[in-house]
Parts: structure tokens; C-alpha cells; sequence
């Protein structure tokens, strides 16, 4: 898949100035550590661009390792081994291939690109190196918000993009953003504040 804004980013990476915020640490909705990376970026043709990096998502081996080991106790206990053999064969094949299945398509990092007068740029990497990417073009995008959801009894916090459908009737659509590393509240307004000063770079200035 042809990535528009990376091509954009080669060919103006020499005559562009880029300014590197420090590295933050928050925590997810699931207690779990993200590091946030953003860099604003000011090139030649006056196109302001920023790049946010949410980090994370580490796939936990401790409890895998621990659910295993019970579930070898417990067959020793029971004498599973001598009942059938074909039956812990499988017990052990549906083991590894649930484990496989988990890592495979385990997302460990999300990044949000966004140039002004060109479009916006999400792009999911993978736990195996493979990476999705989708793009928006500048004409599309209305806004970057916080939106708020309810599940199980419990409010979440989520960053979405809002964009216009090239429809006969006008409608607005919202893409979420970050859903897999889950960014809690003050981790989306860092990253909202970051966005902004590229989206609205005159609300940025009073």
C-alpha cells in the first residue's frame, strides 16, 4: 500500500526543521504503561505537520506461563497423560496456536501524522513488523475530538477523528483513534494539544 504522507516526508526532510517534545509516560484504561512520542515538524513551504507515537501494548508471557503451569498440574493430577495421548497432544497444539493467534495480531504501537493542507495519516504497527495504514485527506477532516464512551459501568475516554462523507446528503463520521493502546483522559488532552497546534494554530497562539 502506497503511503502518501511518508513520501511527502522524504522529499521535504531536508529542508525541514523538526522540534522533538520528551518522551512522556502515561497509563492506559488497563493500568498498563504507553510512552508518547510527538514531534512538530515546520517545513520550507510552510506546511506545519506534528507526529504522535502511543507506544505499549506488551504482550504479558507471565500470566500465559502461570496459566500453563496450572493446567499441567492439574493434568498430572488427574492423570490426563494416561487417559489418552492424542488428547494432551491437542490440549498442547490449541495452547500454542491461541498463543500464536495472540501475537500475531497483537497491535504494539499506533502513530498519528498530521500536515496541514495535506491530509491525515494513522498507521498501526503490528507485534510481527506488519504495519496498516489508512489516510485522510485534508478536505475530509473537520476535527480531532474527545469523545466519551460507556462500557461495563465504566466511562472511557476516547480520541476520535471527525471527518465529512463526500455523500448527496452531508454526514459526519467519527474514526476512533488510539483504540488499542487505550490512552487514558490526560494522555489524549496531551495529544489533543499537540494535534491542535497543527489543526487550529490560531487558537494555539492567544
Amino acid at each position: 500500500m502506497y503511503n502518501f504522507l511518508s513520501d511527502q516526508k522524504r522529499r521535504s526532510e531536508c529542508d525541514s526543521t523538526r522540534q522533538r517534545h520528551p518522551s512522556m509516560t502515561f497509563k492506559s484504561v488497563h493500568g498498563e504503561e504507553i510512552f508518547v512520542d510527538v514531534r512538530l515538524k515546520q517545513h520550507s513551504n510552510n506546511k506545519r505537520a506534528v507526529e504522535v507515537n502511543v507506544s505499549g501494548g506488551r504482550i504479558q508471557f507471565l500470566p500465559w506461563i502461570r496459566y500453563t503451569l496450572i493446567l499441567t498440574v492439574m493434568a498430572f493430577v488427574i492423570q490426563f497423560h494416561t487417559l489418552h495421548v492424542g488428547w494432551l497432544c491437542t490440549a498442547v497444539l490449541m495452547q500454542l496456536a491461541t498463543l500464536m493467534y495472540r501475537i500475531h495480531g497483537k497491535i504494539v504501537s499506533e502513530t498519528l501524522l498530521v500536515v496541514a493542507g495535506l491530509g491525515i495519516q494513522t498507521t498501526a504497527t503490528f507485534y510481527m513488523g506488519k504495519q496498516h495504514t489508512r489516510f485522510i485527506p485534508w478536505g475530509s477532516v473537520v476535527d480531532i475530538i474527545i469523545a466519551e464512551t460507556i462500557s461495563m459501568q465504566r466511562v472511557l475516554f476516547y480520541m476520535a477523528l471527525l471527518v465529512k462523507e463526500e455523500t448527496a446528503v452531508p454526514n459526519q463520521e467519527l474514526i476512533p483513534l488510539f483504540l488499542n493502546t487505550w490512552p487514558r483522559l490526560p494522555c489524549l488532552q496531551y495529544i489533543y494539544s499537540a494535534c491542535q497546534d497543527v489543526l487550529n494554530p490560531s487558537l494555539s497562539l492567544r
